[in-house]
């Protein structure tokens, strides 16, 4: 995308079905954020605990691990939605506006299979996980309960990226 035009934001104040998935996006980034502080609080205290007491939280390695993952795929949905992932236009730069446009829809459109394809595996991994009841080596959390999150996530990165690919179409053929 070109620093020249900022496209804007996919159904904006139009339909109630974007409202819908735009809510939802932003409640999993919340949430994801949440996540992030509370995995940094967690980090500090282990560190301290370290520095000072020779007595880190147990596992800590294991819990960020885990809940870096979910808290990722969590924000990935809002992101898309808002445009924030990078582009790199360095092939680019000489495209008419509307190759560019074209793009970003081909892009979108196959960020939403990937997302689609992840999701599925997400789903698929998640049941061997709770089929095999496997734990994490020093806590021994089951590792199950990490997918949870993310199968969504992916869902709904794929909803967004298909918005995204729709509007950036709508554009494309309005002009």
């Amino acid at each position: 995308m070109s620093e020249m035009s900022t496209p804007a934001q996919p159904g904006e104040g139009s339909n109630l079905l974007y409202k819908l998935i735009e809510w939802i996006c932003l409640a999993f980034a919340v949430i994801g954020g949440l996540i992030f502080i509370l995995e940094s609080v967690m980090t500090v205290i282990s560190v301290l605990g370290r520095a000072v007491y020779n007595q880190p939280i147990q596992g800590d390695y294991e819990i960020v691990q885990m809940v870096s993952a979910m808290a990722i795929a969590l924000c990935l949905p809002y992101c898309q939605l808002r445009r924030g992932h990078v582009f790199v236009d360095f092939f680019t730069l000489w495209a008419p506006e509307r190759l560019k446009k074209a793009l970003d829809s081909l892009a979108a459109l196959l960020l939403a299979l990937v997302a689609f394809l992840l999701c599925w595996r997400v789903y698929h991994g998640y049941l061997d996980m709770v089929d095999y009841q496997e734990t994490t080596m020093v806590l021994g959390l089951p590792i199950w309960w990490t997918y949870i999150p993310m199968i969504p996530a992916f869902f709904m990165l794929g909803v967004a990226a298909l918005v995204t690919c729709l509007s950036d179409l709508k554009e494309l053929f309005k002009s």
